[in-house]
């Protein structure tokens, strides 16, 4: 079940400043995320298609999934090291 991964244009402005080991951390977890979305990440008790999921010791990111389409929307990445 692979999901294509989508960065929205917030996520997308957050790329730049990262180091290069949280941006690989991410790209793998990213990986993962879309393989089985899922079974990965902590969902929103409010949308559960809402989740965010650590990365590395210091990188959270935020996404939607969407499973009629198959793609992960990516929101928000946060990286605090």
């Amino acid at each position: 079940m692979n999901y294509r991964i989508n960065f929205h244009v917030s996520a997308s402005a957050e790329i730049p400043g990262l180091p290069a080991e949280a941006w690989e951390a991410l790209i793998e977890e990213l990986l993962v995320i879309g393989s089985d979305p899922h079974h990965r990440g902590v969902p929103d008790p409010d949308d559960p298609n809402f989740q965010e999921d650590a990365f590395d010791p210091a990188g959270l990111v935020s996404y939607v999934i969407d499973d009629a389409s198959k793609v992960v929307h990516v929101y928000s990445i946060i990286w605090a090291g």
